[in-house]
Parts: structure tokens; sequence; C-alpha cells
């Protein structure tokens, strides 16, 4: 096997490494956080359903499958389903609740997610 091949590999692996262990100690090595100037915006969604609420993880994470329509500006009332995380401090969702989220515009229903705009 040419020696071009094994340098190769052994680099997608080490840079593969480094940006695991970047993510897991909470740093985005490619992109910022959240932000305006990111292009996401802010608005609600309204809660309209629930999945079974499942046991949390060794760090307190729990997994939340939720559907329901978000308001916002730059957007229609838009339908979105999908998981996500919460941390162990986070109050679970209900039925009819209102939360804050944060997406991009023309692509709400792939990009929403819990949250607020930082400064």
């Amino acid at each position: 096997m040419p020696v071009w091949i094994s340098v190769v590999f052994i680099l997608i692996v080490a840079t593969s490494l480094v940006a695991m262990l970047m993510q897991r100690r909470g740093r985005r090595m490619f992109g910022g956080g959240v932000d305006a100037a990111s292009g996401y915006v802010e608005g609600t969604l309204t809660v309209t359903g629930l999945g079974r609420q499942n046991e949390p993880d060794k760090n307190g994470s729990r997994y939340c499958t939720i559907s329901g329509t978000i308001i916002g500006p730059q957007i229609a009332p838009t339908e979105v389903y999908g998981t996500q995380v919460l941390g162990a401090d986070d109050v679970a969702p209900t039925v009819g609740a209102s939360m804050p989220v944060v997406y991009r515009p023309g692509k709400v229903d792939s990009t929403w997610r819990f949250g607020v705009l930082g400064d």
C-alpha cells in the first residue's frame, strides 16, 4: 500500500478525534454560537404533541420527542417535529406550552431548537 494512503488515513482519524474532543468540551470547531449574526431568529413553539418521557442519562440529559407549531418573524406558522435534548435542570414541556426557540428562516423544520439568541 502506498505511504500517502496511510498518511491521509492518519490525518482523517486525527482530525476526527480533535473535533470530537472539542465538541465534548462544549466548543465548536466550525462556526460559533447561536446569535443574530449567524442568521438565526427567535420564535415561539406551541407544543401540540409529546412522545413518551425518557429516563435521564448519566449526565442528567433527557431526550424529548416533540411536535408543535413555530410562529415567528419572516415565516408563516410552521408545523415541526423532532427530538430535542433537555438538560438536567430543564423543565419538561407540556402540551399547550409556549416555548422560546431559535431557527433559520426558510429552514425552520430542520434547524429549530429550544433557546434564545445570545448577545
